[in-house]
């Protein structure tokens, strides 16, 4: 059984709920989950988060997921950056600062150096644009939603490993956006839609292979 337990992090607008999971085997590294978009229900109990999670269980990976600013017991106001935020200029999006301080947290928690980050829909939104300040860490993007929102080619950092994953019937993913960019790692899986449906399988698989 899965040793799971809430606490809180540190974040730039307030403390962050967190909900942290240990694999029963032995540990390899430990993964930091970003849910999706807060306007539409998006919280770190989201479905498709689970899937990566209990992926990433099995192969030995703890997981950490976590609510955005304002979402759940979270402190700060959803999209809205604090005064520091707003005179150090250093992110867009506000939640951005959320997944830093998680990953570091994350980091020294579980000494290690390269956290693995997963992003779904707003949530690789958020990732793609933290990626400049999360140097050397693995990236897994699930249905990055290209089609909707700005995953400028800036943000991509060259020793940054990125692995991107949606279904073909999804309408919010631009897959011109990721395929003309050989450093990221892709699959499309077929049929489908932005919820993985009938897909559980493929994107278990999918995480698998980003940890292989």
């Amino acid at each position: 059984m899965t040793p799971t337990a809430f606490t809180t992090i540190t974040g730039p607008a307030g403390t962050l709920e967190a909900l942290v999971s240990e694999p029963s085997g032995e540990m390899r590294n430990v993964a930091v989950l970003c849910h999706p978009h807060p306007l539409y229900g998006g919280s770190m109990h989201d479905g498709v988060l689970q899937i990566a999670a209990s992926a990433l269980l099995e192969h030995n990976i703890a997981v950490v997921r976590f609510n955005f600013r304002g979402v759940g017991r979270s402190q700060g106001i959803s999209g809205r950056a604090t005064p520091d935020e707003k005179s150090q200029q250093a992110y867009a999006p506000p939640e951005v600062g959320d997944l830093i301080a998680v990953a570091r947290w994350a980091r020294s928690q579980y000494a290690t150096a390269t956290p693995l980050c997963v992003g779904y829909s707003f949530g690789a939104h958020v990732l793609w644009h933290a990626l400049a300040l999360l140097s050397g860490h693995k990236a897994m993007l699930i249905a990055p939603p290209s089609a909707a929102m700005d995953f400028a080619a800036r943000e991509n950092e060259l020793d940054t490993a990125i692995h991107a994953v949606w279904c073909q019937g999804d309408d919010f993913v631009n897959p011109a956006r990721f395929t003309k960019d050989t450093r990221i790692s892709i699959t499309e899986l077929a049929g489908g839609d932005h919820f993985f449906s009938g897909q559980t399988e493929g994107l278990a698989d999918a995480v698998a292979s980003m940890i292989a």
